[in-house]
């Protein structure tokens, strides 16, 4: 019969869509579970030989350490760079400040994305021996000027420095020499000038430093072009900073540095964007000679908009779990961690929940037996007939035989009993209490 089922019924009234609001949760849940990070990033870098190789090198050993594969893809320098890491060619490049896009106004995120600056790098301006030496670039108009190759940071930044002192194409020249390339030109003396952004420790700025046919322009507007520009930093360079020895510079000096800067796709991995920051922080957060220990890796003069990941790395350091726990542990369980809300928010309370519905729907069934039975008294009450009491009788046992074949459970099983001692006070009333309905105890 049909309420033979009626515990499976239940159980499937109740089971099946908390089941399915579980599954759901987890579902939604799962949509904001980051998937593993890769294990294999490619960056650009700059000339072979030149100091973003020499970087890349560093980050690369580090990233190594983590089962992480550093490709490295050399370029012409900063702006190339930059081109890259926004066509989605590489992941992560080592851009020079002003080599980047500014914000887009417009609407959506940047593809492009700033995780800090790691060094200084300084405008060097190099006039030959044997002409008037000059400290304003303006005084610099006419002559042939070196102001590196096409796509390099060097010629981006000293474009900018020359077109604010007045200077351009049309009334200097201005030629596309860069890299060992400047020694041939000098030595064929065809250029009155060179410009150069290095750091103190490039091998090219030494080798500048050491020819006697080139002294070092003391840039008297360096402030002046900090001031100006949001990514530029006025420095004055003390005498023998590149190497006390040979005396290199052999004076102080003023000019204008930018900052090499980290940039990522913002597409990559918010646990590589940490450990990114983990290896500039190792590599780039120490001493350096034109800034004290602590200073980079850091989030100023930025051109780009910088990462979140990046703004609260520099705010509160690492996240929790990398702190404590190894970078691929860390990383599964903040991936897992996001699963337990549906389980705090959704399982646990249905463990809970499940069994007083489960209870509630039996409950519910016994509550419509003894309606059954009231609404049998009642008719009883209002139509006593003697001669009606075998259909009485009848009647009674359908509703016991019902709830012999629910089969409730034994927890259940007392509210069952309760109810088949109403149905004898009933029989009771009809004077006959004997007249068990006991499936074939009549029959014997």
């Amino acid at each position: 019969m049909w309420f033979r089922n009626l515990l499976w019924r239940d159980a499937l009234v109740v089971g099946v869509p908390t089941l399915a609001l579980i599954a759901l949760a987890f579902w939604i849940a799962s949509r904001f579970v980051q998937p593993a990070p890769p294990d294999h990033l490619r960056m650009a870098t700059g000339a072979p030989g030149g100091t973003y190789e020499r970087y890349g090198e560093q980050y690369r050993r580090y990233l190594a350490t983590y089962g992480v594969t550093l490709e490295l893809r050399p370029s012409s320098g900063a702006a190339e760079n930059f081109a890259l890491l926004r066509d989605g060619k590489v992941d992560v490049a080592l851009v020079q400040g002003g080599a980047g896009e500014p914000p887009s106004t417009g609407v959506g995120e940047s593809p492009v994305v700033s995780l800090g600056a790691l060094y200084y790098e300084a405008m060097w301006v190099f006039q030959t021996v044997g002409q008037p030496p000059v400290d304003r670039l303006a005084d610099l108009k006419g002559r042939r000027l070196a102001v590196g190759i096409d796509d390099s940071g060097t010629r981006l930044l000293a474009l900018q420095l020359l077109r604010e002192s007045g200077i351009d194409a049309g009334n200097t020249k201005l030629l596309a020499i860069g890299g060992s390339d400047v020694f041939k030109a000098l030595d064929a003396g065809e250029i009155d000038a060179v410009f150069q952004v290095a750091g103190v420790e490039a091998p090219i700025l030494a080798e500048l430093l050491r020819r006697r046919d080139l002294t070092l322009m003391n840039l008297v507007h360096a402030a002046a072009y900090a001031k100006r520009s949001g990514y530029l930093t006025a420095l004055m360079v003390p005498r023998g900073v590149v190497d006390i020895a040979g005396d290199l510079p052999a004076r102080d000096i003023s000019t204008a540095a930018v900052t090499a800067n980290l940039l990522a796709r913002n597409e990559v991995h918010p646990a590589l964007m940490y450990l990114l920051l983990d290896t500039a922080s190792a590599v780039n957060g120490g001493h350096a000679r034109l800034a004290e220990a602590g200073t980079f890796p850091n989030a100023r003069f930025q051109d780009v908009p910088v990462a979140e990941e990046a703004q609260r790395y520099f705010k509160s350091g690492k996240p929790f779990l990398q702190r404590y726990l190894p970078y691929w542990a860390a990383n599964f369980v903040d991936r897992m961690l996001i699963l337990l809300i549906p389980a705090f928010a959704v399982l646990l309370p249905a463990i809970k929940f499940v069994p007083v519905l489960y209870s509630y729907r039996l409950k519910a069934r016994i509550v419509r037996w003894y309606a059954r039975l009231r609404e049998f008294e009642s008719e009883l009450a209002r139509n006593p007939e003697p001669a009606k009491v075998d259909e009485y009788l009848a009647r009674l046992d359908t509703i016991e035989t019902e709830i012999n074949a629910a089969q409730v459970p034994k927890w259940f099983a007392e509210e069952a009993y309760l109810l088949r001692a109403a149905i004898d006070l009933v029989r009771e009333r009809l004077g006959k209490p004997g007249s068990k309905t006991i499936p074939g105890f009549r029959d014997r």
